[in-house]
C-alpha cells in the first residue's frame, strides 16, 4: 500500500498511529508583529530544513501531521516534490496546494498569529515507500533541540497537541459541507483530504 493510497483513505500504518508526531506547540509573547523576521531567525538558528514552523490554525492533529509526512515521503523517495526543499514541501501538503505561495499564506506563520507548531520531519525511507516503518527518533534529543529553538524564538511551550479549531476552516480554505465548522472531526477529515488533493488544486 503506498502513501497516496493512505493518505486517500485516511489510515496511518498500525505503528505511526500509536506514536506521536514531533512537534511542539509554541506561545510567543504577543502577536507576531513580523513574520518574514520570525521565519528568518527560525532558518538562522535551525540545525536543518527538518525543522520548520507551520502557522498555529494550520496544524489539526498528529493524524494530519503523519498523513502529510507520508505524503512528503512519497515524493521525496520518487523525486517528484515540487518544492526544492523538504519543509516548504510539507507545508505545501499541509496547505493542499500546488502553489508554493498560497501554500505559505495558508499553512505558514503570518502576522497577527500568537502561538505556531515546531516541527520535526523525521528521516524518509531511503529504497522504498511500500513498507512505511516507524522512523527511529531520539526523542530526548528532539526535546532537546525543540527548547533550544523555543529559547531562540523567545516562546513558551503550549500543554497540548495539536487540535481542530474553527480558525482552521478558514485559514487552510477547508470545505466543511452540510456540517457544523464546530464539529472537531468533520475539520480533520478535511484537512486530510487536503492533503490527499494538494497536487491537484
Amino acid at each position: 500500500m503506498n502513501a497516496d493510497r493512505l493518505m486517500r483513505g485516511g489510515q496511518l500504518p498500525t505503528n505511526m498511529s500509536r506514536i506521536p508526531y514531533p512537534c511542539w506547540g509554541l506561545k510567543f509573547t504577543g502577536p507576531i508583529s513580523n513574520s518574514n523576521d520570525l521565519i528568518e531567525l527560525m532558518t538562522q538558528s535551525r540545525e536543518n530544513s527538518r525543522w520548520l514552523l507551520v502557522g498555529g490554525p494550520a496544524a489539526v492533529s498528529e493524524r494530519q501531521l503523519w498523513t502529510a509526512w507520508l505524503g512528503l515521503a512519497s515524493r521525496h523517495v520518487s523525486d517528484t516534490m515540487r518544492a526544492n526543499s523538504e519543509d516548504v514541501e510539507f507545508i505545501r501538503l499541509i496547505a493542499g496546494t500546488h502553489q508554493i505561495r498560497i501554500g505559505f499564506e495558508r499553512a505558514g506563520i503570518a502576522e497577527g498569529d500568537e502561538m505556531a507548531w515546531l516541527i520535526h520531519l523525521p528521516e524518509f525511507p531511503t529504497e522504498s515507500i511500500q513498507e512505511i516503518t516507524w522512523p527511529n527518533l531520539d526523542r530526548h534529543a528532539l526535546d532537546q533541540e525543540a527548547q533550544r529553538i523555543m529559547t531562540v524564538l523567545n516562546a513558551t511551550l503550549l500543554p497540548h497537541l495539536p487540535m481542530p479549531h474553527t480558525d482552521t476552516v478558514k485559514r487552510l480554505e477547508l470545505e466543511i459541507e452540510g456540517e457544523s465548522i464546530d464539529d472537531y472531526n468533520a475539520i480533520e477529515r478535511s484537512a486530510l483530504a487536503h492533503i490527499a488533493l494538494a497536487d491537484y488544486s
